[in-house]
């Protein structure tokens, strides 16, 4: 049978589009995993590389060939290479870990391979640099377009939701709008410049003091923004304009990405400032066709937001006990399940998310919960099926990372519970990994320490076991929004300085071939002196069934017994009295160990 009617039978999309790059005489064409905004969380109409690989993870890049004869690839790093097997067909693509060094290795592999198509509207300045700079060396040439062809063959694309734009009450944030624009005014005098341009919606959001509704997960309005000294402010949306309530309206203008080459020759000889790393290609043509001049900056709304003043750290704490609570409500449900009557991964999932949903001041999960039961729990990203989640059952790890977005601040926690008896094997990996967690978590480091100068105090005791992760150690966390916040994070390259009023995750891991592990709490950064440590702010006890006693210090056990008490001090006062069994429950789960 012909190769060709096999391969459309079994990769429809895929063939459709290698025929429309043909016939646009483009020899490859790259598909990131990105929106307008950069954005980890997608919408349905922008999950392009979904569409054409079937990969539902939230980072990678695809590079799909014309040629029938070549495989295209599929990209992404160290998290989702499991996913990527599972739901990517390796007769079509090549499965590759890294990320544009990638995509330059695997186009520079093939000299028939000339002509590379990419939409400026989701390619950073900074990677398309990067890439024209590698790929000019073989002779490879960018077709640059404002119009994806992804799009193009799209048929039946899902519907765009409209936007809905709400104030933030500043007793959750603690700052008004005017207070942070005057900040950011004198950052942007600073550096000689007019104006800022950001695609940063997080960045945005905090600034103004308003949350949108667009994403399921992520709270933020999807817009990008033009911000000048003046603090006069253009919000450009891709779509229909949003709806309002009580938005300040002062000198704040929302018109659609159309308008924006029209606005900006208002600005005609004036001096912007850009993140080369945030900022879309498109972007420089339209400023240098308007006699604009430009200049690389970190968005510095990001370096404000990312220090919570005193309002947001005093609610962090406070969510932090709500979830708490939810978190062992649901817990206690879970041990007290007939070992042969429960449930699958799903139904878990959904039950912790009634338990949060009882506090009035809880608006949705901050990411899609990864509740994985056994072997599962290796896919660092694990997302199960709908209506065919596997069946969790006694005596093996359960996995559960979940998180809530609440007004008063955004939660992330992961726990390893089981139902029955572990195995002596269960209790030594995660015993371990605790080891890792608590090193980090007890860590006292100097001002001016780096994301990646700590990583491996997490990672000390799994390499004396020879194991390891394949993930940072942890991320920042945002207020009522991005549950992942740049700039700062724990890992091996983060170069971000770890400063007093940030809150970052704390999670190592380990993932074997019957299960997974990994143990994550949310973190204050606060000063000791000159010096700096972290305030514990998740309040969930660890398993104590999972933990082998003997491989502790006395050092690590104290520490645990003195997490255990705080929780139960701070957990016990929101139970209803009434309810003595989940008292006892918390009780028991907190007891000395």
């Amino acid at each position: 049978m012909d190769y060709y009617n096999i391969y459309e039978k079994k990769m429809k999309k895929l063939i459709e589009f290698k025929k429309h790059l043909i016939l646009k005489n483009i020899d490859a064409y790259i598909i990131p995993k990105h929106d307008l905004f950069f954005s980890e969380e997608l919408m349905e109409s922008d999950e392009r590389l979904k569409f054409i690989s079937n990969f539902s993870g939230s980072a990678g890049w695809g590079v799909i060939t014309a040629s029938h004869k070549l495989k295209s690839a599929i990209i992404s790093d160290g998290r989702y290479q499991e996913q990527l097997k599972k739901e990517v067909s390796q007769k079509e693509f090549v499965i590759l870990d890294g990320g544009l060094n990638k995509i330059i290795e695997f186009l520079n592999s093939y000299k028939q391979i000339k002509i590379i198509g990419v939409d400026t509207k989701l390619i950073t300045i900074n990677q398309f640099k990067f890439l024209e700079s590698e790929l000019k060396i073989k002779n490879k040439k960018f077709m640059l377009s404002n119009k994806n062809l992804v799009d193009e063959i799209w048929n039946n694309k899902p519907t765009i939701t409209q936007q809905k734009i709400v104030d933030v009450d500043t007793k959750y944030v603690g700052e008004n709008f005017v207070s942070k624009m005057k900040r950011l005014s004198k950052i942007i005098l600073n550096h000689s410049s007019e104006a800022l341009i950001t695609f940063k919606p997080d960045a945005i959001s905090w600034l103004l003091n308003i949350r949108g509704n667009q994403l399921k997960y992520t709270p933020v309005v999807r817009c990008f923004a033009l911000i000048h000294k003046s603090k006069k402010i253009h919000l450009f949306f891709e779509h229909d304009l949003p709806q309002l309530s009580k938005l300040y309206h002062g000198k704040i203008v929302l018109t659609n990405i159309n308008k924006f080459q029209s606005i900006l020759k208002m600005f005609a000889g004036e001096s912007f400032l850009i993140d080369y790393n945030s900022t879309p290609m498109f972007v420089l043509s339209a400023l240098k066709k308007n006699k604009i001049k430009y200049k690389h900056s970190s968005c510095p709304i990001s370096s404000l937001k990312v220090i919570k003043n005193s309002v947001e750290q005093k609610n962090f704490k406070e969510v932090h006990k709500i979830d708490g609570l939810a978190f062992i409500k649901f817990w206690s449900w879970f041990e007290q399940l007939d070992k042969n009557n429960m449930f699958d991964e799903e139904y878990h999932a959904k039950k912790l998310f009634e338990y949060r949903s009882v506090s009035k001041l809880f608006k949705s999960n901050s990411f899609p919960t990864i509740s994985a039961f056994g072997k599962n729990g290796s896919v660092i990203h694990y997302r199960y099926t709908k209506g065919k989640s596997k069946k969790i059952k006694s005596n093996n790890l359960y996995l559960i990372d979940s998180g809530g977005q609440y007004l008063n601040g955004t939660t992330d926690v992961t726990r390893v519970l089981i139902h029955g008896q572990p195995t002596n094997d269960m209790k030594a990996k995660y015993t371990i990994v605790l080891k890792g967690h608590l090193s980090l978590s007890n860590l006292l480091f100097p001002k001016g320490t780096l994301g990646k100068e700590i990583d491996s105090i997490a990672r000390a005791a799994l390499w004396l076991n020879k194991l390891d992760y394949a993930h940072g150690t942890g991320h920042g966390v945002g207020f009522y929004s991005n549950v992942h916040e740049g700039p700062v994070s724990i890992s091996k390259t983060n170069s971000y300085e770890l400063k007093p009023g940030m809150v970052i995750s704390n999670e190592p891991g380990y993932y074997g071939s019957k299960f997974g592990i990994r143990i994550e709490n949310l973190e204050l950064i606060q000063k000791v002196g000159n010096f700096l440590s972290f305030e514990t702010l998740t309040l969930i006890p660890y398993e104590k069934k999972l933990i082998d006693k003997s491989l502790l210090s006395k050092t690590e056990i104290n520490q645990i017994n003195k997490y255990h008490k705080l929780v139960n001090e701070k957990i016990r006062p929101l139970i209803n009295r009434r309810d003595g069994d989940l008292v006892n429950f918390l009780n028991s789960k907190t007891s000395i160990l």
